[in-house]
């Protein structure tokens, strides 16, 4: 009997756990970013390691650049072409506007 009251107790708490892709934003928060980034041509899936966001098609991506400031998104340090998302998760090297090259991890 115990047993079974303690499994009720912890099923119940669970329930009240948030969900964690939800970042603490309510459902209807989360349905009207969705909603505006499928309106301005976005995609909105996961992304990073703790939930959702939209991603974004820079216009430039694959062109030449020498630092951030020739890109909509980042210029990657090792090919020095610009990204073709954003924003960009993961770690990468980047150039900076001020021309320094540094490592990054986005998560």
């Amino acid at each position: 009997m115990k047993s079974l009251i303690l499994f009720v107790g912890l099923l119940a708490l669970s329930a009240c756990q948030e969900d964690p892709d939800m970042m603490g934003k309510t459902r209807a928060e989360i349905r009207a970013e969705q909603k505006e980034c499928d309106a301005n041509g976005g995609s909105y899936q996961r992304a990073g390691m703790f939930g959702k966001a939209c991603i974004m098609d820079t216009g430039d991506g694959g062109k030449s650049c020498k630092t951030n400031k020739d890109c909509a998104g980042v210029c990657f340090a090792d090919t020095r072409t610009c990204s073709a998302k954003s924003p960009i998760f993961g770690c990468f090297g980047m150039v900076e506007d001020n021309g320094e090259v540094v490592e990054i991890c986005i998560d």
